[in-house]
């Protein structure tokens, strides 16, 4: 079930300190997740003769068998604002101690669908601080136990709370970050939409 956007980020302090007590905040991912600094990926690997589509959604859809709330999946880099974060599953407030957030319901990427990813401005550790400074031909960078991909901004909007169909499938590959704005409020989220524009499949 997707969430509705109010029901995703900017938890009041109260709740950032019953969060790092829970624990979830220690939680190891599994031993297939081993992931270190990012690097450049390889140009051109989307054209390598090697690369199949089917193995990509092969790789993802395996993967996605094995999520579990709070559990790093990946990382995300954003070079243009020096982000480099883990990638939680899900958005609770257990999950958000982790990392930036899966939204429950959206495709992990390379499924050919839209990887959505919520993440705080403030709170822990505040990973989407900076999101509002995007823009158009910026990259994302997602590392993946199964593929390395990468995004181009294609758009930088707000849109209210409870507006869920930034969520929607757009009929290709792409990803929607989202955080709240003004910082500390609820009022407007900004939503970040990419396009996915290069790969690296790992055999997985």
């Amino acid at each position: 079930m997707i969430m509705k956007m109010s029901q995703i980020l900017c938890w009041p302090a109260v709740l950032l300190l019953l969060a790092l007590v829970s624990g979830c905040g220690q939680t190891e991912p599994g031993a297939s997740l081993k992931l270190g600094r990012l690097g450049s990926l390889p140009a051109g690997a989307a054209g390598r003769a090697s690369f199949s589509r089917l193995d990509l959604e092969k790789y993802a859809a395996r993967y996605a068998s094995t999520l579990a709330e709070c559990r790093r999946i990946g990382q995300i880099e954003i070079p243009r604002i020096g982000l480099l974060f883990w990638i939680a599953q899900g958005t609770s407030k257990q999950s958000m101690t982790v990392g930036a957030g899966h939204i429950d319901g959206t495709p992990l990427p390379g499924a050919g669908g839209n990887f959505a990813v919520a993440g705080d401005r403030v709170l822990y550790g505040a990973p989407f601080l900076k999101l509002d400074q995007l823009r158009a031909g910026d990259k994302v960078i997602l590392r993946m136990p199964y593929a390395d991909l990468t995004y181009q901004v294609d758009d930088v909007t707000k849109v209210s709370p409870d507006d869920v169909s930034v969520l929607n499938p757009r009929g290709y590959d792409s990803i929607t970050l989202s955080t709240c704005d003004p910082v500390w409020q609820v009022d407007q989220r900004i939503i970040v939409s990419g396009k996915l524009i290069n790969i690296e499949v790992k055999p997985w």
